[in-house]
């Protein structure tokens, strides 16, 4: 509560009522003895008049200046009065009070000073850190720059050193050498009751006609017409061919012929330049020009019939030179202006830029030795028939009926692989009978006969498999050497 002290002036400065003010501050000056206030009662400063003092007397004549009227202080506005809350550290305590020390304050105090510390400290050591790194690396790339440091790395790569004389030619240049060796051939065909034309490439192995191409192009021929780049035309003959490479020989009446430069295809790299010239599409688009990569060598690939069996497994070189029908039999070319293999066919449907070519390695000793006698016995360099386990089977499940040919029924004791025929001369006639029921081939289940088949395409006539089969209430285990198709 605050205090209100009155004051009393007399007509003389010097002369203050000295008793009135003593016993004003005596009654007012101690809150103890103030009279008790009601709660929100307001408390009222009394109005004293404040009298300017009076001049002495030996200064009263006219002359003497005015006087300075009384000022009469204006009265205080009275407000409500709420009680102050004063902060923590401003608050007074009563005389008698006890004080009671708390270090609450300090230690937060002291626990931001540690934060604060600890945060400048964790910033330092990350700087710290990531300026070591940079540090470290810029004086690793300077020192590998300068041969200070070299890593010990190995690496292969495949590089061929070119000069001026080594031969490598351009596109334009490769078309330009080759075109010239590179023949359409029109093939007549039986078609029902009539005939019809199917056309193919081929490229000119001799000056005196010889013409390689594909034993698919023409298969069946009744004839065939052979157009040359300068759109000479000659009937061709054919001299033989070996379904299993696809290859065949055919032969003009001819001399003088530019015949096609070979490379060598074990030399082959995964990336170089291939390109590739045929007759896509027709005669009129003779002698169209492709080019692109070698995109793999030595690719094993199966070949399917129309029922999805597989009939053969070939041994081919993969490009993404653009092939077509009617590129079937042209060459495929190396950036020498050489011939390294023979288109042969693509993978159709819904890929793009993967055709194939039959190595012109493989494909010389076919061709040579159908061009001495007609036929060959050297294509298990380039191709190979599928294996045969020698079994006519089907899939069955456990309690289901089945018939034999002979009429003979059964229900099946399990799931598995039925046996229903076995072939004469071969392997698994000795070790398996008709009633067997086949449940896994080289440790896998194997419950109809796709699954059969899936593992021995993967072999090859002569390589063996492990049969395991339930017979009488019995499982038993047996190995068995495949066969090939003849």
């Amino acid at each position: 509560m605050q205090e209100n002290k009155n004051y009393g002036l007399s007509d003389n400065c010097d002369e203050i009522g000295a008793e009135d003010t003593k016993k004003d501050i005596s009654a007012s000056s101690d809150p103890r003895t103030a009279p008790e206030q009601k709660p929100g009662e307001v408390e009222k400063i009394e109005k004293t008049e404040i009298v300017a003092p009076q001049p002495k007397s030996d200064w009263g004549n006219s002359n003497a200046p005015e006087l300075i009227p009384p000022v009469t202080p204006r009265e205080p506005e009275v407000l409500p009065r709420e009680p102050e809350i004063l902060p923590r550290r401003e608050q007074q305590r009563a005389p008698d009070a006890q004080y009671h020390w708390s270090y609450e304050e300090q230690r937060r105090h002291d626990d931001k000073k540690r934060r604060r510390g600890s945060g400048v400290l964790s910033y330092a050591i990350i700087m710290t850190i990531a300026f070591s790194i940079c540090l470290v690396t810029l004086l690793g790339v300077v020192m590998m720059e300068t041969g200070m440091f070299t890593p010990d790395i190995t690496r292969t790569i495949f590089v061929r050193e070119y000069d001026s004389e080594s031969g490598v030619l351009t596109i334009a240049e490769i078309a330009d050498k080759v075109k010239p060796s590179v023949v359409g051939i029109e093939v007549t065909i039986p078609y029902g009751s009539t005939t019809t034309t199917g056309v193919g490439t081929g490229i000119i192995l001799s000056e005196d006609g010889y013409i390689a191409t594909n034993y698919h192009v023409v298969d069946e021929g009744l004839s065939y017409r052979v157009v040359l780049s300068d759109k000479t035309e000659y009937e061709a003959i054919y001299v033989g061919g070996d379904e299993l490479s696809d290859l065949a020989l055919i032969k003009i009446d001819a001399s003088g012929l530019p015949a096609a430069e070979l490379g060598n295809s074990d030399e082959l790299i995964v990336g170089e330049l291939a390109v590739a010239i045929g007759t896509p599409a027709g005669l009129d688009f003779a002698g169209t020009t492709t080019d692109g990569i070698i995109s793999a060598i030595s690719r094993d690939t199966k070949i399917y019939d129309d029922t999805g069996v597989m009939v053969k497994r070939m041994t081919l070189i993969q490009t993404n030179a653009a092939v077509n029908p009617g590129n079937s039999g042209g060459p495929l070319i190396n950036d020498r202006g050489q011939v390294i293999g023979i288109i042969t066919m693509k993978l159709s449907g819904d890929y793009d830029g993967i055709g194939f070519a039959i190595p012109i390695n493989g494909a010389m000793t076919i061709l040579n030795e159908i061009k001495e006698h007609g036929s060959t016995s050297s294509s298990s360099g380039v191709a190979s028939k599928r294996p045969l386990i020698g079994i006519t089977a089907g899939g069955v499940r456990e309690g289901e009926q089945y018939t034999f040919e002979d009429g003979t029924t059964g229900v099946a004791p399990i799931t598995g692989v039925l046996i229903i025929e076995v072939t004469e001369g071969l392997d698994a006639a000795n070790k398996l009978r008709v009633g067997d029921i086949i449940v896994e081939v080289d440790g896998k289940a194997v419950d109809d006969i796709y699954d059969v088949m899936t593992i021995v395409n993967n072999k090859y006539g002569g390589d063996t498999v492990t049969i395991k089969y339930y017979r009488d209430g019995l499982y038993n285990t047996t190995t068995i050497t495949l066969g090939t198709e003849q």
